[in-house]
């Protein structure tokens, strides 16, 4: 038997297939996609390139004044850096660092100015008096912008001076209350040294924060331990920025029974013993809640709102220095940095295996 040559075999119907590069075309289009990739990754680093920085802060140290002259004691001075804590949550100012060294507060916040604490470190002591009267003060400050006092820093004899107003403006003596209302209008610009310091359970003369008006307060019938929430907003019908107040149960019956006490008859709500607003009662509020109005701007009625609802500091806190400093950086600014790595190296690899394979493809 014999068999055929292999040369004698037809050709087979389809040449074999050939293994060949990609096209230049799928080349253009890959190397277009690894540029696009790595200028894009590259860009995303730029815009986030602040979280590769320590944050430019500011460190001020605070002195402590108790209206007795005493050293504050461990669970005042905790009390104080959480109430601080909590204001400087409510205006937005996170990553902040607030702390207890010895007899002082130190508050590091990540800013360069030191003016964003001023209403962080005042007293917040709210209290709601019924007026006895009022009169118009002889200092002009009507022409001055309005403004909250802040105590100034704590002098030796501080709390003697604190002692001395308290006689003098805390009176229950008829006579003495009429020489303390002539003698405080004609000071109403100066700072008040009693700022925060009065006592809740005396009459009390005192100015209203625009320095207008000197007015001669009863004892008060609620304080800001009674406030359960604050919030700002805008009031369509006052057409002006106010604050509003949720109370406890115990001061929603408390504001309850005076405001049915008293219609027409004309209340003060004072911050850091000075008048924020006396509006006329109009008839009883039963709902647990009160609102505040004055000569208030966007700002200054989140910053009030965030004082209030974060509870009043035990002692005044005094400006004793201020340092710049710097903030390490936040958890969410580290881990961004792990995820900006993460994807750096994913980037990293995508490219070489991309480019090998070109490379070996031609």
């Amino acid at each position: 038997m014999s068999y055929p040559l292999p040369s004698q075999f037809p050709p087979p119907p389809f040449p074999p297939p050939q293994r060949s590069g990609p096209s230049a075309s799928t080349r253009t289009l890959g190397v277009l996609f690894l540029a696009v990739l790595v200028c894009g990754y590259a860009a995303a680093v730029f815009l986030t390139r602040h979280i590769w920085e320590d944050r430019e802060a500011t460190r001020m140290t605070y002195s402590t004044a108790t209206s007795d002259g005493a050293p504050p004691s461990p669970d005042d001075l905790e009390n104080a850096r959480e109430v601080v804590e909590k204001r400087l949550h409510e205006v937005r100012l996170s990553g902040s660092e607030v702390a207890v060294d010895g007899d002082t507060v130190v508050v590091t916040i990540p800013s360069r100015n030191p003016a964003a604490m001023r209403d962080i470190t005042m007293p917040g002591r709210l209290t709601v008096r019924p007026v006895i009267h009022a009169m118009a003060a002889k200092s002009g400050s009507s022409s001055q912008t309005p403004s909250t006092p802040v105590p100034r820093k704590a002098k030796p004899d501080q709390a003697q001076r604190i002692s001395d107003e308290k006689e003098l403006r805390q009176s229950v003596n008829p006579s003495i209350q009429i020489l303390a209302l002539q003698y405080q209008a004609t000071r109403c610009d100066d700072d008040d040294v009693m700022a925060g310091n009065d006592d809740p359970n005396l009459p009390l003369v005192t100015c209203s924060t625009d320095g207008q008006t000197v007015y001669l307060l009863g004892k008060s019938v609620m304080t800001g331990a009674e406030i359960t929430e604050a919030d700002s907003e805008y009031n369509d019908d006052a057409g002006q920025y106010a604050i509003d107040l949720a109370l406890t149960g115990a001061g929603t019956k408390t504001w309850a029974d005076f405001t049915s006490a008293n219609v027409g008859n004309q209340t003060a709500f004072t911050l850091d013993s000075r008048v924020v607003s006396a509006p006329q009662i109009r008839e009883a509020i039963t709902g647990g809640r009160v609102q505040i109005t004055g000569n208030f701007t966007a700002d200054s009625a989140r910053e009030l709102a965030g004082v209030l609802g974060s509870g009043s500091l035990p002692f005044s806190l005094s400006l004793e220095s201020t340092a710049d400093t710097m903030l390490p950086a936040t958890v969410i600014a580290k881990l961004a940095r792990a995820v900006v790595i993460m994807v750096g190296i994913g980037v990293v690899a995508i490219t070489v295996v991309g480019v090998v394979y070109l490379a070996r493809r031609r």
